[in-house]
């Protein structure tokens, strides 16, 4: 028994060790490249089958008329933390996690215009299961220059937070990002691509409320963008995977607007306020700028008030020949419409990265810097970052490490952040 179970692992490992290097390729595909088949066969051959698989997609269901189907996938994301803290009143940090354990469900119904999305992160279930259920929509294609999304998805602001999680250089995004992002929320979005993709835009319509939860104050939120890119069209995928033969370059902007409420409970002494709102990040105390606000009391908490919001970004990216660049540039404000109090937050960030060994691996290097309310002196933080990237088969199964120091001037203190994933997406 122990030697078949040795005979075993040695195979996998050999499996492992030399069939990463092979890209998967269907039968059709072999023949087509070797010219045994004509393209009209190659695509009579390619035609849908009712039970099919495909790497990063997952087991695709389609019917035997092709006007349903059903993708079933999903992604699992294992990470080692270690946080190291200089300020003796901050408690050292040092565990596993399950990052994010996903179902993802996709497909079209009735006609290929007509798509729909849902994603169930079970890691969220044991943190916050308001937030497991994350995009589910229903989208429309009139033409690539108009498409209609309707239903919950991200909001599309901040390069960073539109790239999926499975497509980024670092293990996570930058603090800065994860501070001024808006996160998930319901509404209606029109999307197109012009001139095949030069030129994207979106303009949104929300609840405002953030993620599965409805809002409560009169007001919406609204959210544009407008990308442009001047080379050709460019991806939403940071790092230069897949080798570009020829530069891409991408300039982008968003705006979003929205009224929040900020509830008070207790008196006296003791009163704390909140913002209510699931939103994901730019309101959560101890990460969003609005959030920890709020939560330390810079708008006071006399009586509940709503606090309108603006919030820009803008950003850039390009790549070639393995070789990578983004960044962005944030700006919020916030303003009580009762207490006239104002606050203002800036944050940016840039990276770089290179595949050492093309499509294998790569090295990356990363700054940020971020002053989370203007009105107050020595609060900015500051953070530099170096990771490096091992892919075996693409985004779908790679393995990633960063380590980083961040700096609070405040109290001048510097924090060692160390962390490790290895990344499944089938």
């Amino acid at each position: 028994m122990r030697q078949h179970t040795a005979v075993a692992m040695a195979g996998f490992l050999a499996v492992m060790a030399v069939g990463h290097d092979v890209q998967a390729k269907s039968l059709e595909d072999i023949l087509k490249e070797k010219g045994v088949i004509t393209e009209a066969e190659y695509k009579e051959a390619s035609k849908a089958k009712p039970l099919d698989y495909k790497l990063g997609k997952g087991f695709v269901f389609t019917s035997p008329d092709q006007k349903f189907q059903l993708q079933l996938g999903g992604q699992i994301q294992a990470q080692y933390e270690l946080d190291n803290y200089e300020a003796a009143s901050k408690q050292d940090v040092s565990q596993f996690n399950l990052r994010r354990v996903k179902t993802l469900l996709s497909g079209y119904a009735f006609t290929k215009d007509l798509t729909y999305k849902a994603t169930y992160n079970w890691a969220n279930v044991v943190k916050d299961n308001t937030k497991a259920m994350e995009e589910v929509n229903l989208k429309y294609r009139v033409a690539d220059e108009l498409q209609v999304m309707l239903g919950q998805e991200k909001i599309q602001y901040s390069r960073q937070w539109i790239t999926s999680n499975t497509a980024q250089q670092f293990v996570d995004g930058s603090f800065v990002r994860n501070a001024f992002m808006q996160g998930y929320d319901t509404g209606i979005n029109l999307h197109g691509d012009l001139w095949q993709g030069v030129v994207k835009y979106d303009a949104g319509l929300f609840g405002g409320a953030g993620q599965n939860t409805k809002n409560k104050t009169n007001d919406n939120a609204y959210n544009f963008r407008l990308a442009f890119n001047p080379l050709g069209d460019m991806k939403y995928g940071e790092g230069d995977l897949e080798h570009s033969a020829k530069p891409l370059v991408s300039l982008g902007s968003s705006y979003y607007l929205s009224t929040l409420k900020k509830t008070v409970s207790g008196t006296g002494s003791t009163a704390t306020s909140a913002i209510d709102n699931n939103n994901s990040n730019f309101v959560t105390d101890g990460n969003g700028w609005l959030g920890t606000a709020v939560k330390g009391k810079y708008f006071g908490t006399a009586a509940a008030e709503n606090i309108s919001v603006d919030s820009w970004e803008a950003d850039f990216a390009c790549k070639w020949l393995g070789a990578s660049m983004q960044g962005e540039y944030f700006w919020g404000k916030a303003q009580g419409e009762a207490s006239g109090k104002e606050l203002i937050a800036k944050g940016a960030y840039v990276q770089a990265g290179y595949f050492v060994i093309p499509k294998r691996l790569e090295l990356a290097l990363r700054y940020a810097w971020m002053d989370p309310n203007r009105q107050l002196a020595n609060d900015a933080v500051s953070e530099i970052q170096g990771g490096v990237n091992y892919f075996l088969y693409g985004n779908n199964l790679k393995i990633q490490g960063d380590v980083g120091n961040r700096h609070t001037y405040k109290n001048k203190s510097d924090d060692l952040v160390a962390r490790a994933q290895v990344q499944l997406l089938f």
